[in-house]
């Protein structure tokens, strides 16, 4: 068993925003007890759309609706997120992250509007959003599944389905286990609208982030322990490969890493919609899952 030192040595050779974001979701989750942090931050289509809170597309990003939610984003944080800043830059996941959260609560509030008068409710104020990190996952786990053409991707090793549709696995799996439907299916939309080039025109390149880190606001930033300057990780999101180009192996390693998410986001929908014994229940069952499913670390590499 580590001892405290260890853990400290470890969480502070985690890279510097995967470390603040498990740090900001532990803070977030005493700040709802002190002063409702989570009625602050969490994304709702009434509230955006009807109260003009546009502060909430992105500050969902610090939604965590309580300790068992915090484990549940803490882990998958640790496992995915540190592989991809350590690959993809400090500035650049960042950046991702806000992208992606700020796009699926777009999507949100357009499909809310959309189904309003056959669904009333999506533009009630109880209908809220889950976690947005985990969210934010489903988007570029979208993204990164479609970088692969004609591959297939192993589910958990039990059977293999070709990567254009897995992201709709993942849709299926959350509204199974009592996702926001509209939210999951905001981030799909995203993360294939993304993996289209529809998003390039807000996507900086490397030379963009270099000047940003250089500017004076940010060197200390770009100066602290655990920051991944650009020039020392590697490119973007993959880029499309054609069928038949060897992506098979990468492609086949992400439905694992890609359960954990959907686990984790499954577990997040169920804790705050579903009632606490719900939420508890399949917060443990998305657990298991995140056990079995994070073995593939060979997705990682890939995203």
């Amino acid at each position: 068993m580590p001892f405290p030192g260890d853990l400290r040595e470890r969480f502070l050779a985690t890279p510097l925003v995967t470390r603040h974001l498990i740090a900001s979701t532990w803070i977030a989750v005493v700040l709802n007890v002190v002063v409702g942090l989570d009625d602050l931050v969490c994304a709702s289509p009434h509230d955006i759309v009807r109260g003009g809170q546009l502060w909430r597309l992105a500050l969902s990003l610090f939604y965590v609706p309580g300790a068992l939610n915090a484990l549940i984003v803490s882990f998958v944080l640790y496992r995915l997120a540190a592989a991809w800043e350590r690959e993809r830059g400090s500035i650049r996941l960042a950046y991702y992250f806000f992208v992606a959260v700020v796009s699926t609560n777009l999507g949100v509030c357009v499909l809310a509007v959309v189904v309003a008068p056959v669904v009333p409710s999506v533009l009630s104020p109880s209908f809220l959003c889950g976690p947005g990190i985990l969210a934010a996952f489903l988007v570029l786990i979208t993204r990164s599944s479609q970088a692969y053409g004609g591959a297939n991707v192993s589910v958990l090793g039990a059977f293999e389905i070709p990567s254009r549709a897995f992201p709709l696995l993942l849709l299926a799996f959350f509204s199974v286990f009592g996702a926001n439907p509209l939210e999951s299916a905001a981030s799909v939309a995203v993360g294939y609208a993304w993996a289209q080039g529809h998003l390039d025109a807000i996507m900086p390149g490397d030379r963009t982030l270099e000047t940003v880190e250089r500017h004076a606001c940010v060197a200390p930033v770009a100066n602290a322990r655990g920051y991944v300057g650009v020039a020392n990780a590697g490119p973007g999101l993959p880029i499309q490969i054609a069928p038949g180009s060897g992506a098979g192996a990468a492609g086949g390693g992400g439905s694992a890493s890609g359960g954990a998410a959907a686990g984790a986001s499954g577990a997040a929908r169920a804790a705050r919609s579903g009632g606490w014994r719900a939420g508890v229940a399949g917060a443990r069952q998305r657990g298991r899952a995140i056990a079995a499913a994070t073995g593939g670390d060979r997705w990682r590499e890939s995203c």
